[in-house]
């Protein structure tokens, strides 16, 4: 029995012994779980930061580590009053890891600036953990920001090609196993004209009117402009009556990329097949349940008016 007692109190005093508990001016509670090193951040400078923080139920809001940039905040020459979060950044140097609570309503209306969301227990507790990985000029801040978005523009573009080339075999055996043969563009996209047109193909600036029907590559059809086809394939939508051409300017971003680049191989009349890759289509996002992320798209076109 003494021993166990023994236990407990060297447990106690190694509980305290390594938590340091700390208060701000204006007594908010903080625990530093480390201790870093430096001093604390002078106004304009930013610190960088590996930033979480859950609610009362443990449901976690924000994790920066699962983020392609860290947290940046930049110290101020004062903080506003009762905002108990900035008020602890302020105190924070680098390498220092802390810990510590704020009351959910004090956290949206002090911090957050805006009334808690519906479902949001008033009463609780929010919890951060928050760890200080480095305190920076403004400058360098800007430095690091653009090297960031360089290597995550370089791995999507990566990505990008890995995801093309996927679907580029993807289409050329759909295209094989249907005996089809079909002309490439130096983007990806695969197209046949079934039907010839006149005049010159559609340009940027110009408005044209066509008609289309859109298919999964090895899939079900999700839309049509024509009513008889919708019908056929069971997309009829009646909020979409009457049932009409599309109508684009070209050169302005309304459709996808590879639409764009469909419309401006046909003239007036023509008719075309074409077999989009998911990167100049709708890419990671997908749209709606049927374009399910990375889907191939194929559409059946024709160009019934050149504006």
């Amino acid at each position: 029995m003494k021993n166990s007692v023994l236990v407990v109190a060297v447990m106690a005093i190694l509980s305290v012994a390594c938590s340091d508990s700390k208060e701000t001016p204006s007594g908010y509670k903080y625990t530093l779980l480390r201790k870093g090193t430096g001093e604390v951040a002078k106004p304009g400078q930013i610190l960088i930061m590996d930033f979480m923080f859950m609610d009362g139920k443990d449901s976690v809001w924000n994790d920066s580590r699962k983020n392609d940039f860290p947290t940046m905040v930049m110290a101020q020459d004062s903080v506003p009053e009762g905002d108990g979060v900035l008020e602890i950044f302020q105190l924070l140097t680098k390498g220092d890891s802390v810990t510590f609570q704020i009351p959910a309503k004090t956290l949206f209306e002090k911090t957050f600036r805006t009334m808690p969301p519906p479902g949001v227990d008033t009463t609780g507790m929010f919890t951060f953990h928050i760890g200080v990985t480095d305190i920076v000029s403004e400058e360098k801040a800007r430095e690091i920001q653009s090297e960031l978005v360089a290597k995550q523009n370089e791995k999507a573009m990566k990505l990008e090609l890995e995801q093309l080339a996927k679907d580029t075999m993807l289409i050329a055996n759909h295209l094989q196993q249907k005996s089809l043969v079909a002309s490439t563009t130096p983007s990806g996209i695969k197209y046949i004209i079934t039907k010839p047109g006149k005049g010159e193909n559609a340009r940027p600036g110009q408005s044209v009117r066509v008609n289309y029907t859109g298919y999964l590559l090895d899939g079900p059809c999700f839309d049509s402009s024509i009513e008889s086809v919708a019908r056929a394939n069971n997309v009829f939508n009646e909020a979409r009556k009457p049932y009409e051409p599309l109508e684009v300017m070209l050169g302005y971003q309304q459709v996808i990329p590879g639409w764009e680049e469909a419309l401006g191989l046909m003239n007036a009349g023509s008719k075309m097949t074409v077999f989009i890759p998911s990167t100049l289509a709708y890419g990671t996002q997908g749209r709606g349940s049927l374009i399910v992320p990375n889907s191939i798209l194929k559409f059946d076109m024709e160009m019934i008016e050149i504006k």
